[in-house]
């Protein structure tokens, strides 16, 4: 058969490679003698109109999408439209929202054929196995289906050893050019692109929905398997890559062995990874750099402890304070990121994380109105509650929404402007200069973003309105 998978049109400037579709096409390819074609529709800002277009023009038996709550309606447009062009197509989809949302999706959109929830690297080759057979995959974990009068909904499903899949195949994706971008501003400037080490996340934050989706099972990737894929792509010619781990430093013994291997066979890239600040030891962080990691992105989420309790965030301030100190002493770029708006947060609370976060002088800052969205527990102890209306779950929502009386959205938005305005006058002092002056020397991805931008007229109108190279 001939077999599609894509991202849903969007417009966006998150320029990241489809991993998860990347290693869906390996694992068909492992098994079945399928022409699989991989469409990024999302980072090359297909229009609804260019996508059906674009299906037309392969004309596939089954197509297969991933998709997130911020695009879920979308999709369904767009792919009810190709079921009214090309009435025999199957129609499977996958991804976050469709494994929390499988059962009200084949209820209320009856042009889904399939869902599959979980990961679907063993799922999907099996499934395409009975559509081409004409039977009914009752055998196969993890799918939803119709069938006869009744709904079929198996339970997630994972993988548990992550060195048996391919290594992703980016050469599916054409020459399209990957990057870091952040509204129209580069951050990477070699040939880019993304890798995953580990999978899922043993720890329940509110709002996250990884633990659920991971069932709270962190499976790791061997040091050897990541390295070699590592190495493929030094040969390929990629210079800067983003680990889009959740939990990158969960096993600090596996990321030493990751840096020991990646200097051994001589590896000279610019990494990125996310880190958790009770993992974050000078001396773990110090041979993190000499092995390529530039940066490290810290979710610190607030300064107060009964937020981080709300949120059941297992890390303290002072946990976060340690590990951005650490993280600079080592010559990394560092960047925190942080949630404002919970219902337990007085305003002075939010100003509070704010003062705390130009404290530390991260050399990033994030900051995130607090989102509900299904998959959380967050959202399961809401709907329990009887806030949620009927089609709530189609959609993410922030938290003024429900919790208008605590704090309203311009409050809100106005109080994360004043943190970035904060964020960059904590740079303005002789102390800020002679940092920034040391990052510049002892980090090449600082230089590069640095010089990289320093005509870009993105960049400088954002340094102008107070917001840095990071929000």
């Amino acid at each position: 058969m001939k077999v599609m998978l894509s991202t849903p049109p969007w417009k966006t400037t998150e320029m990241w490679p489809p991993l998860g579709l990347l290693y869906l096409a390996g694992s068909v390819r492992q098994t079945r003698d399928d022409d699989v074609v991989v469409v990024d529709a999302f980072c090359q800002n297909y229009t609804p109109e260019r996508f059906v277009e674009r299906v037309m023009e392969e004309r596939p038996d089954v197509l297969g999408m991933n998709c997130s709550t911020h695009t879920f309606l979308a999709t369904m447009e767009v792919l009810a439209e190709v079921r009214r062009r090309l009435p025999d197509i199957v129609l499977v989809l996958g991804g976050y929202h469709a494994t929390f949302a499988a059962r009200e999706i084949m209820s209320e959109y009856g042009f889904i054929d399939y869902i599959i929830k979980g990961e679907a690297e063993d799922s999907f080759p099996r499934l395409l196995e009975h559509i081409e057979n004409g039977t009914e995959p009752a055998d196969v974990a993890g799918i939803s289906y119709r069938s006869g009068s009744g709904l079929v909904e198996g339970s997630l499903t994972l993988v548990d050893d992550l060195d048996r899949l391919p290594f992703p195949d980016r050469s599916l994706l054409g020459d399209f050019r990957y990057g870091y971008y952040f509204q129209g501003i580069p951050l990477t400037f070699g040939k880019f692109t993304t890798i995953s080490s580990s999978r899922g996340c043993p720890f329940r934050c509110s709002y996250c929905s990884c633990a659920a989706f991971s069932q709270t099972k962190w499976r790791q990737r061997s040091a050897e398997n990541v390295v070699d894929e590592l190495e493929m792509l030094y040969r390929d010619g990629y210079r800067e890559c983003v680990f889009v781990d959740d939990n990158f430093t969960q096993k600090v013994s596996r990321v030493e062995r990751i840096c020991d291997l990646i200097q051994e066979r001589g590896i000279e890239m610019k990494l990125y990874c996310e880190g958790r600040a009770n993992h974050a030891s000078l001396l773990l962080l110090k041979k993190m750099k000499k092995a390529g990691f530039d940066v490290i992105y810290f979710g610190a989420e607030s300064a107060s402890p009964h937020v981080l309790e709300y949120y059941n965030k297992t890390i303290s301030p002072q946990q976060t304070a340690e590990a951005v100190a650490n993280a600079k002493k080592a010559g990394m770029l560092v960047i925190t990121s942080y949630i404002v708006g919970a219902p337990v947060e007085s305003l002075d609370d939010v100003k509070h994380t704010i003062d705390f976060a130009r404290s530390l002088r991260p050399h990033g800052v994030q900051y995130n109105i607090l989102d509900m969205l299904i998959g959380t527990p967050m959202w399961d102890s809401l709907s329990e509650q009887g806030v949620m209306a009927p089609d709530d779950w189609k959609t993410n929502h922030r938290v003024y929404e429900y919790f208008p009386e605590h704090a309203s959205r311009e409050q809100l938005e106005e109080i994360v402007n004043d943190g970035y305005g904060s964020f960059l006058g904590a740079w303005k002092s002789l102390r800020g200069l002679r940092e920034l002056v040391h990052i510049l020397l002892v980090n090449p991805t600082a230089r590069s973003v640095v010089l990289g931008n320093i005509r870009n007229p993105n960049a400088i109108a954002a340094v102008k309105d107070g917001l840095g190279p990071f929000k």
